[in-house]
């Protein structure tokens, strides 16, 4: 039972959530080729519930460090790290799991240039943020976003998706089913290569979700909004979008935690 219960805590340690039985053959030294790993903060870690154990409740702090976004017309790589925190547990006795939001950070970055070079007022910008949703049922992570377009000339409001109508990824270390023209890509699955905390290595990806059209674009109003969509060549079906994340996934149980 010890070990069940062990491994049912390893099921949510990567992005990916992938099952117990696959995390429990990992082995449990790092790789052999030494990655260069990115800092972990635990400090974002959510409060347990009340009457939780905390030795069957673990912290994971996933950072996608590489990868790309397809969302409609656009397509960036993905340079700056993006950081999930997040809790799995499970009660011991009832084995009722739980996920719980922790933080989301991603930095903006730049979907089109400005004129003559301008960084300020003719350049757009887009921020991913957390939109709710966030689970690791069927062995995917399920995380809803949004995406804050910036510029002056759009306002603070203009966003593709939103809480109530979110792009809903659910990303897979193994292979997709995408409707056409998108065809099936992989992941790939999680491999021990750091310890203390323990660090997984992993690629997730999803290709069969659809994004919403803009809203909010243009003095807080909308009324920008069919300019942002025609660039952005939103709404965009399913089997025409694209999420891959390299990550690197560190997690501690509470009893680990300070």
């Amino acid at each position: 039972m010890r070990l069940s219960l062990r491994r049912r805590l390893q099921a949510g340690a990567a992005a990916l959530t992938v099952t117990g039985g696959l995390l429990g053959g990992l082995a449990t030294a790092p790789a052999a080729s030494a990655d260069t790993l990115p800092s972990f903060d635990f400090s974002a870690c959510p409060a347990l519930p009340s009457g939780a154990d905390p030795a069957y409740a673990q912290c994971n702090v996933a950072v996608t460090t590489g990868g790309s976004m397809q969302l409609g017309s656009i397509k960036e790589t993905i340079s700056s790290p993006i950081t999930l925190t997040y809790t799995t547990g499970f009660d011991p006795v009832t084995l009722e799991e739980y996920t719980i939001f922790g933080s989301f950070k991603a930095s903006r970055f730049q979907v089109q240039p400005g004129l003559f070079g301008d960084p300020f007022v003719t350049a757009i910008y887009a921020q991913p943020q957390y939109a709710g949703g966030l689970n690791t049922d069927g062995g995917t992570l399920n995380l809803n976003l949004k995406v804050n377009v910036q510029n002056p000339l759009l306002g603070g409001k203009c966003y593709i998706g939103s809480n109530a109508n979110p792009i809903a990824l659910h990303l897979t270390p193994g292979t997709t089913s995408p409707p056409p023209p998108n065809t099936p890509i992989s992941g790939t699955p999680p491999e021990v290569v750091g310890t203390n905390p323990t660090v997984l290595k992993t690629t997730v990806v999803d290709n069969a979700f659809a994004v919403p059209k803009a809203d909010g674009c243009g003095l807080d109003l909308g009324v920008e909004n069919w300019a942002v969509n025609l660039y952005a060549g939103l709404p965009s079906a399913a089997g025409h979008n694209t999420a891959i994340f390299n990550q690197y996934v560190a997690y501690k149980t509470y009893t680990d935690l300070p």
